[in-house]
């Protein structure tokens, strides 16, 4: 990788360069998966992909054109959301699976099942119909070179460091609320709160070079991510099993036992005091230490990872 010091003498900085070029491509394979098989995993693949990129953008706003880097998150972040209702969906499906393998017989987590199978076909052919729509494939078809267009504009704004310093020192105090106030977080505080965490998590991911605190550090955020999901998940999945058609009994369907919101809570406290007992990692060093060549994170940020 080249030093910040040489990039900002000449070239766009090509630290960033690689994190835009390796974000979207993974928008581009991810994307090609999806219209090709419209599988659950393949759902939540371009999901994450279309949110990591928004959150690279976020990352590198400092030496992006601010117009640019505001439409670019904004379009991004439009076409993740078409997957929402598709990936709850999926979410309700994969718990009572889990729990209660599908066998098609009029039980009450078959019907609940079959009914979100249903509403999945419908709600993935609506997905499709906005992701080929002339609004977003325009941006499919040319992300790179808008990318990379964008980061011309704003040559020699801001040395790399310096902005990886600025960004994640400001994304990790906008998570350190305090557990009490995690701790009373209502359903839409825990997804903002989620959201800020996935976007530092992104981002370090992005810039670390594998150093043992920026692992351990990254492990806390994912920890976290993943506790404060699950009780979204509880959140969405109470309210489809109201909106689909009615299969009896649902309190006594394994996946939506009211006990599971407890264990997500106490899985949740966990979660927070150990990130809580972390300092942010000098990320920044990693990209000053690299003189040549990605570091692992960057490589990383281009395979298939868990969103």
């Amino acid at each position: 990788m080249t030093s910040t010091r040489q990039a900002s003498q000449a070239s766009p900085p090509s630290e960033a360069r690689t994190i835009l070029l390796q974000l979207s491509g993974q928008v581009r394979q991810t994307r090609e998966a999806f219209f090709a098989s419209a599988s659950p995993e393949n759902v939540h693949a371009l999901r994450g992909a279309l949110r990591r990129a928004a959150d690279g953008v976020w990352l590198l706003q400092a030496v992006l054109p601010a117009p640019d880097a505001a439409w670019l998150r904004r379009e991004l972040r439009w076409q993740a959301r078409r997957l929402g209702k598709a990936r709850d969906l999926d979410v309700l499906s994969e718990r009572l699976v889990a729990k209660h393998p599908y066998t098609g017989e009029f039980r009450p987590a078959d019907l609940l099942i079959a009914s979100a199978r249903a509403r999945r076909e419908a709600v993935v052919e609506r997905a499709k119909a906005e992701l080929l729509s002339a609004r977003a494939a325009t941006l499919a078809d040319s992300l790179e070179h808008v990318l990379l267009r964008a980061l011309e504009a704003g040559e020699g704004r801001l040395q790399f460091d310096n902005v990886i310093v600025s960004c994640l020192s400001q994304a990790d105090t906008a998570i350190r609320v305090g557990e009490k106030r995690v701790m009373a977080l209502g359903r839409r505080g825990r997804h903002k709160l989620r959201g800020h965490v996935r976007t530092l998590r992104y981002n370090c991911e992005v810039c670390s070079n594998g150093s043992p605190a920026e692992t351990q550090y990254v492990a806390a955020l994912i920890a976290l991510q993943t506790a404060l999901g699950e009780m979204n998940d509880d959140a969405v999945c109470t309210g489809l099993r109201k909106s689909l058609t009615h299969c009896g009994d649902l309190d006594e369907v394994p996946g939506l036992e009211p006990s599971l919101h407890r264990t997500h809570r106490r899985e949740l406290k966990r979660a927070w005091r150990a990130l809580d007992a972390l300092a942010l990692p000098d990320f920044a060093q990693s990209q000053r230490s690299e003189a040549s060549g990605s570091s692992p994170g960057l490589v990383s940020a281009a395979q298939p990872a868990a969103f």
